[in-house]
């Protein structure tokens, strides 16, 4: 790789921490764009990245007015590859880097490799029962969820640039800003995932399942039926092909089948527990450990435990 430069961004400050790590598991430098204040910038800096802080968004703009003002940074530093978090706000920021500086887009990247030609990055396709391996010669703009690098410990902190450029505001304005009455979890970082499925059969035994999952310090999840279906849990709980996709070192399936769509997110658990009550569910042939139960009578002593 003749330039290590690895530009690095996302909307919020946490996913920085893993972007810089997995910067330099490429064996490239972080470069960090960041749209924000400084205080959060130093933060970025002592993971390790040069931070380049364009200022914070302007009232009555969007994160997506960002854009132009990337570009310019990406112009002039020329980086290998420019790596983003994948978010809804993230996605429309490279799409639009992706037309003024004519390169390729990736996104959902389970695994990225980088050399002197390009960089190689797999995804999941037709709903994660299969591995899509793309290449694109050049620089290229790759979006990853998390878990996709393992944090490392920067060596010495960066240090925090007023880059040359600001943000200007859009020709959309925000006109009205409501909080989203969902919570925010980060499954990711988890160790211990209890996730459940259809199997639960109804909303009151959410309880007992929660009460298990606090007791050996676990983090909830769900199935997408849960979520979207059901909406028992927020959606921000949902593991799947388009939901989080964890790697903890427990993962405990109460009544999850194990549908492809599911077990792609995941498929890296270090060891995996299920409980379902059909032996044939596709879970019980992945699992180390499998209890063939009915849950309504199997939480309850899992709640006592």
């Amino acid at each position: 790789m003749s330039n290590k430069t690895i530009a690095v961004f996302a909307d919020a400050v946490e996913p920085y921490e893993e972007l810089c790590s997995g910067a330099r598991a490429l064996g490239g430098d972080p470069v960090a764009l960041w749209a924000g204040d400084e205080a959060d910038a130093e933060r970025i800096a002592a993971w390790g990245a040069r931070v380049l802080c364009v200022g914070s968004v302007p009232e009555g703009s969007l994160y997506e007015d960002c854009a132009p003002a990337f570009q310019e940074i990406i112009e002039t530093e020329q980086p290998a590859l420019v790596l983003a978090r994948m978010s809804k706000r993230t996605q429309c920021v490279a799409g639009r880097l992706a037309v003024r500086l004519g390169m390729p887009v990736v996104t959902d990247a389970s695994r990225v490799t980088l050399d002197d030609a390009g960089v190689e990055v797999a995804h999941m396709a037709y709903g994660g029962a299969a591995e899509r391996v793309e290449r694109a010669r050049g620089a290229a703009i790759v979006l990853v969820g998390s878990s996709v690098f393992e944090i490392d410990a920067a060596s010495a902190s960066g240090a925090v640039e007023r880059a040359a450029v600001s943000i200007e505001p859009g020709p959309i304005k925000l006109v009205g800003c409501q909080k989203r009455q969902e919570e925010v979890v980060d499954l990711g970082s988890a160790k211990v995932v209890v996730c459940v499925g259809r199997g639960i059969q109804s909303e009151q035994n959410l309880g007992a399942a929660q009460q298990f999952a606090a007791r050996i310090g676990g983090e909830m999840a769900c199935t997408r039926p849960i979520a979207e279906g059901e909406g028992w849990m927020a959606q921000s709980r949902y593991l799947g092909v388009s939901g989080a996709v964890v790697k903890p070192d427990v993962y405990v399936g109460l009544g999850v089948s194990g549908q492809v769509q599911h077990t792609v997110g995941m498929a890296e658990s270090q060891f995996v527990v299920a409980v379902n009550k059909d032996k044939n569910a596709p879970i019980m042939r992945q699992c180390d450990l499998g209890l063939v139960a009915d849950l309504e009578k199997a939480l309850p002593a899992l709640a006592e435990l």
